[in-house]
């Protein structure tokens, strides 16, 4: 496999033959060959990409080559902008580059972005959808559709969950529309033939769990090896996969069904009363002001006996429910059958997973809830969640006896992947650690000043902080992309600088982020202010980004619950919730930031860190040791100089 390598990212290979302004990259081809090593002997690897390795590329050459036997290989990914540049970017071109090896590429989806036919039909009957002219655009589109997937939508349909793919109501081959014409199965039967087959890690983790209660259960079909790209979100994907989330519009959504059926007899009253009985539970949540919080917290203002009786009593009702459905007459109407069938399994998972929430004694787990900040009954999510996901993964995943390659730009910290191990339950395994191709010294320069103080919530470090953006900004002339780690200083900062800077400033919110993005890229007197999703996957090329503006180290929230339940448990088993846990995480999550400002060898600008504790804390040098090594300085009069800008700076002209 490695002469195969060789041929297609050398010099003089297939790439550099067929594809305008091909880069040969050593890294990239040490990377496949360190996954051809590992998919050939079945063995794991761990392998870190610098940006601009081209690791997309590195994995799916030997992917490909290697998927040409009897099973294919898994490409996972966390994101929707990922995948769809597997699809629509990288996978037309590595089948036109890799002739000699033809394959074919599947995206696969979960059931619920799918048009179910059968659920078309019924909604056909409602009243709710009588003479309503987006239903009438939704039957056209089911009748002009190859794939039935919603992202094929031009236009927005609010009643989605109505006529999607339901696991509980689906019929699977006794349903008429199960051969040609199923949305979902012709997904999956593609898939059986496939070579390449792309998902993203909910729906991994997913099938994962299915195969470890019911092997025979499964939605992928069996498959060679997993390459998990953007690993370094693995764990928090699983924490929710191997999780309970519950929310406050379940229940009523499927009253609602119910109620839309004339042919089924529930006296209204009780529906009524079940539907009161979930509003009062969630009512109970209400009283805790903060978004995200234990269930102990709520337990403070409202007694646990006085929830728990909630909980028993909506229980109770929900199984009363079930046994009505259970008694109604059918007659020879098999559709009412199936329906009734699908409502009944819908209520006794409901049931199920209310009473593992509130009741259930599972060491491991932690319960808390999450809510919009102002608004009632608006989203509100009760979780049951693990606090460490290792022994899960660690049989389930790790011992499997296929190959298992996690990648990513930012998968290492402090130049080991012990952090990402341990969170992961990783076995031993082959490691790679390569670094980006990029010259670094001249096309970067890192900002680190000495003169802020210690980043808070007080008005005056946020005019300071508000102060220093300001000539960052105008040295660069624009051009900057600033992220931050909370929207309340991002806002602090937006208010203190729109009405003073020469340059149209954009915050997230405003608008759709990848509308907000192309507004950057378009427009040269614009500054884009981002928070948490932006700072990865934003790619912005050449001179129309020139600086990065990092308000402060990115530690996680200490406080919220997922945090909290994970670094107590580092202190129970006499650990240190600070270097073990908050360290590594900042470290992955600056790199990220960090890797927004070169995206090409022709690159050039500055990132700014704007937080002094890098050079007066003992941690600092931690931070800096492990990022691509670059010219520093802590005067902003040098980053003027280093982007050739002819500003005035504290009134001097640079």
């Amino acid at each position: 496999m490695h002469d195969e390598i060789r041929k297609t990212l050398d010099p003089g290979g297939r790439f550099a033959r067929i594809c305008d302004g091909y880069e040969y990259r050593q890294e990239q081809i040490d990377m496949a060959q360190a996954v051809a090593d590992a998919l050939l002997a079945k063995e794991h690897l761990l392998v870190e990409a610098g940006t601009g390795v081209g690791k997309t590329v590195g994995y799916l050459t030997p992917a490909i080559v290697y998927a040409s036997g009897d099973k294919p290989v898994v490409i996972s990914t966390h994101t929707i902008n990922l995948q769809g540049q597997l699809v629509s970017k990288d996978i037309p071109m590595m089948q036109q580059v890799m002739e000699d090896h033809p394959f074919q590429a599947v995206l696969m989806k979960g059931r619920s972005n799918f048009l179910c036919l059968q659920e078309l039909d019924h909604a056909a009957q409602s009243i709710l959808f009588h003479d309503d002219p987006l239903f009438e655009q939704l039957r056209k589109w089911a009748s002009e559709t190859e794939t039935g997937d919603v992202s094929e939508l031009d236009f927005a349909f609010p009643d989605w969950s109505e006529v999607c793919c339901n696991q509980d109501t689906c019929r699977h081959q006794e349903c008429h529309y199960f051969g040609e014409r199923c949305f979902y199965y012709n997904m999956r039967r593609q898939a059986e033939h496939a070579d390449i087959i792309i998902v993203n890690h909910a729906l991994f983790l997913s099938d994962m769990g299915m195969r470890m209660t019911d092997p025979r259960n499964t939605i992928l079909p069996e498959y060679g090896a997993v390459i998990f790209d953007e690993a370094h979100h693995l764990e928090d994907v699983a924490s929710n996969i191997f999780g309970i989330e519950f929310s406050n519009y379940r229940i009523p959504q499927l009253i609602n069904r119910i109620k839309k059926r004339r042919d089924i007899s529930v006296e209204p009253g009780e529906l009524e009363y079940i539907l009161s009985l979930n509003n009062s539970l969630f009512e109970m949540f209400e009283r805790v002001r903060r978004q995200e919080f234990f269930f102990d917290e709520m337990y403070q203002s409202v007694e646990k006996h006085s929830t728990e009786e909630a909980v028993n009593q909506l229980i109770t009702h929900l199984d009363g429910l079930n046994t009505t459905l259970l008694g109604q007459d059918v007659d020879d109407n098999q559709e009412l059958k199936d329906r009734l069938d699908g409502y009944r399994r819908m209520l006794a998972r409901a049931r199920g997973e209310l009473s593992d929430l509130f009741f259930s004694d599972q060491p491991n787990y932690f319960r808390w809830c999450e809510k919009p900040s102002g608004g009632r009954f608006v989203n509100c999510y009760l979780h049951l969640s693990p606090v460490n996901v290792a022994d899960i993964l660690h049989d389930a995943l790790w011992g499997q006896p296929e190959a298992v390659i996690c990648t990513s730009a930012t998968l290492s910290n402090s130049g080991t992947f012990c952090y990402m191990k341990k969170r992961l339950g990783v076995p031993e395994c082959n490691e790679l650690i390569l670094g980006s191709p990029f010259d670094f010294q001249n096309q970067a320069l890192l900002y680190v000043p000495d003169d802020l103080g210690f980043p808070s919530n007080e008005p005056e470090y946020a005019d300071a902080l508000s102060e220093r953006i300001n000539e960052l900004i105008t040295a660069a002339g624009g051009r900057a992309f600033m992220l931050f780690t909370s929207y309340r200083m991002l806002n602090e900062v937006f208010n203190r600088l729109v009405a003073h800077v020469p340059f149209r400033l954009l915050k997230q919110g405003d608008m759709s982020n990848e509308r907000l993005i192309k507004e950057f890229r378009e427009d040269d007197s614009t500054c884009l202010m981002g928070v948490h999703s932006f700072w990865e996957g934003v790619d912005v090329k050449g001179e129309r980004l020139s600086c990065v503006i990092i308000d402060k180290l990115p530690f996680a929230v200490p406080d919220t619950p997922t945090n909290k339940a994970r670094c107590e448990q580092i202190e129970r088993e006499g650990g240190n919730w600070f270097t073990e846990y908050a360290v590594p995480q900042a470290q992955i999550r600056l790199k990220q930031g960090f890797g927004r400002l070169i995206r090409t060898k022709s690159d050039h600008g500055v990132v700014a860190i704007l937080d002094s504790r890098i050079h007066k804390k003992f941690y600092g040098k931690e931070f800096l040791r492990y990022l691509p090594h670059c010219k520093g300085t802590k005067k902003v009069a040098r980053v003027g100089e280093f982007l050739g800008a002819e500003q005035v700076l504290d009134g001097n002209k640079v």
